[in-house]
């Protein structure tokens, strides 16, 4: 009897950790930090919504509707309009039918507002995976575009969110809504057929080996993806790079840049490189994708520096060195850089994507080509 009653009391006890299991599993949510280091925002709500203490639950306060009101940081706590709440954080909800609005944009879910040690704020956007994927596509492909390119987008955006919600779990948000992450523009940024790829694909993530995968992506690969292990701590077969002769058309192929040196010189300067007047710049060595690794620095008293590619395109910025594929021809004061893509290239190749669903192919094809040895998981199914 004794024993049938613990077996009994092990049974509700397994039953119940898989019921916390599947709770934590089918939480399908990415928090966004749409503002960062705010000092004050523009916060509007129309419809009814609740506000409550970030940290202990507590509901602070019920409301119809919020008219646009400016949010502050106080040494003493939070300022919504004319109310001010006497602590560091508030979550707010709003009904079904309610609509966020930070500074005229919209924004489907929650939001936390956290007020920061230095008193600035920290504005997290709590919503559904697919919701957030809807508020993605469109910023970073066409929503013109053929739709097997923008399902395979749809796909490889999905995944990538999921891989930030279980590396930053233990932060204050998952994603930042720009380059550095996605580009994240919320409800404004929702258009018909960037929906219509999230419904086709809804709940498909990309695997390697029972792990979702890290799909990274970029906009134009010029020949070659890179190899993931070349920039970040992430060596996985899928993620190796593959030849690419789909986006030799794509319109930012080939690029050019000329810059002045002394602007180059501040920045090394500002980032903590102890170099001078610059003489020359010169390329060290590449990989297999010809993608820079190092480059050389030389000032005009003959000192000189050695940085990487990856830290050089950062520093000087990556909307300015493109990619790090790219030559060097010095010009007095100037330089050029004369390059090929677009991104840091790792993963999906946009463009690439772009040209080999306008000759039929299928978006599974897609990215099985860039994510080679993965396979497609629904998460919803």
């Amino acid at each position: 009897m004794v024993s049938k009653i613990i077996k009994i009391i092990l049974g509700f006890f397994i039953i119940a950790c898989l019921y916390v299991n599947l709770t934590a599993y089918e939480q399908k949510f990415v928090r966004v930090a749409v503002l960062k280091d705010a000092k004050t925002f523009n916060l509007s709500i129309a419809g009814g919504f609740k506000v409550f203490a970030l940290y202990t639950g507590e509901e602070l306060q019920t409301s119809r509707r919020l008219k646009r009101s400016k949010v502050a940081p106080l040494s003493r706590g939070l300022k919504i309009g004319s109310d001010v709440f006497p602590i560091v954080g508030v979550k707010i909800i709003p009904d079904k039918d309610a609509s966020i609005y930070i500074n005229k944009r919209r924004f489907r879910g929650e939001i936390d507002i956290i007020r920061e040690k230095d008193l600035q704020l920290l504005v997290v956007n709590r919503l559904d995976v697919e919701d957030y994927i809807r508020g993605v596509l469109y910023h970073e492909i066409s929503h013109r575009w053929p739709l097997e390119a923008i399902k395979a987008q749809a796909v490889a955006a999905r995944t990538y969110a999921y891989y930030q919600t279980i590396v930053n779990k233990e932060k204050d948000y998952d994603v930042t809504p720009d380059i550095y992450s996605q580009v994240y523009g919320g409800k404004t940024s929702e258009k018909l057929r960037t929906n219509i790829a999230v419904d086709r694909t809804l709940g498909e993530v990309l695997f390697y080996k029972g792990d979702i995968l890290p799909a990274f992506f970029h906009a134009t690969c010029a020949g070659h993806t890179e190899d993931a292990s070349n920039l970040w701590k992430v060596d996985l077969i899928p993620l190796k790079g593959v030849p690419c002769e789909f986006c030799r058309r794509a319109p930012h192929y080939r690029w050019k840049r000329n810059l002045r040196l002394k602007d180059i010189q501040d920045k090394l300067n500002k980032a903590g490189y102890d170099i001078w007047l610059i003489e020359n710049i010169e390329v060290v060595e590449r990989n297999k994708s010809k993608r820079i690794i190092t480059i050389k620095i030389t000032d005009r008293l003959e000192k000189s520096i050695t940085i990487s590619g990856k830290d050089s395109r950062l520093l000087v910025g990556p909307n300015t060195i493109r990619s790090n594929n790219y030559s060097v021809v010095m010009k007095g004061y100037y330089v050029d850089f004369l390059g090929y893509g677009w991104g840091h290239g790792v993963g999906l190749c946009q463009w690439g994507a772009y040209f080999m669903s306008r000759k039929g192919m299928k978006y599974k094809e897609i990215l099985n080509y860039y994510y080679p040895h993965t396979k497609i998981i629904n998460e919803i199914k």
